[in-house]
């Protein structure tokens, strides 16, 4: 994909690309920022390990093993969203993707994770080897929750208290999926 510039409903534009090797960096800030500001993440500030994970997973893009569509703003170019597909490297379960992503807070409610969700889809979709989207959604993260639900996700399962807080709470954790195959 080419870089594209989107203007945001509250007049703020974004540039949209896909991922590149070298993102990781940027990807460690936008992480640790998007951590930091909700308890509906699995990844946790001292969990900053992903930044390398990350790098790692862009090195497979041209091999089709992995999918990144990356938000930044235009003033500062920032990371601002990240939609991530995680493949299948098992040969039972190379037709399904694991998605993961997320919007920093001060960059919601102005249709950008919906646009990036849509867009994430449709580009999967050109990919006929990946027939199976699923993630999470953690107990509480409504909002989320709805957004995949608009999008075509539907509901699987539940697993009880798969996630501890720090402050020692559980939460369960909601499966969610799409069949995008033929």
């Amino acid at each position: 994909m080419e870089h594209e510039t989107r203007s945001l409903r509250d007049g703020r534009s974004v540039l949209i690309r896909d991922g590149q090797v070298g993102d990781g960096a940027l990807f460690h800030d936008y992480l640790a920022e998007l951590g930091a500001s909700t308890e509906y993440m699995l990844t946790h500030p001292g969990d900053m390990s992903m930044a390398g994970v990350y790098e790692k997973s862009l090195e497979k893009i041209e091999a089709g093993g992995f999918y990144a569509l990356n938000a930044f703003d235009t003033e500062s170019g920032a990371m601002v969203g990240n939609a991530a597909l995680y493949f299948g490297e098992r040969v039972k379960l190379s037709h399904v993707a694991g998605l993961a992503m997320g919007v920093l807070p001060e960059w919601q409610g102005n249709g950008l994770g919906m646009w990036m969700l849509e867009r994430a889809v449709q580009d999967i979709k050109r990919q006929p080897k990946i027939q199976r989207l699923q993630l999470v959604v953690m107990e509480g993260n409504e909002h989320a929750k709805k957004m995949y639900e608009r999008a075509g996700f539907v509901h699987e399962g539940r697993k009880v208290k798969a996630v501890r807080q720090p402050d020692g709470s559980y939460r369960d954790e909601f499966l969610m999926g799409m069949w995008v195959g033929d």
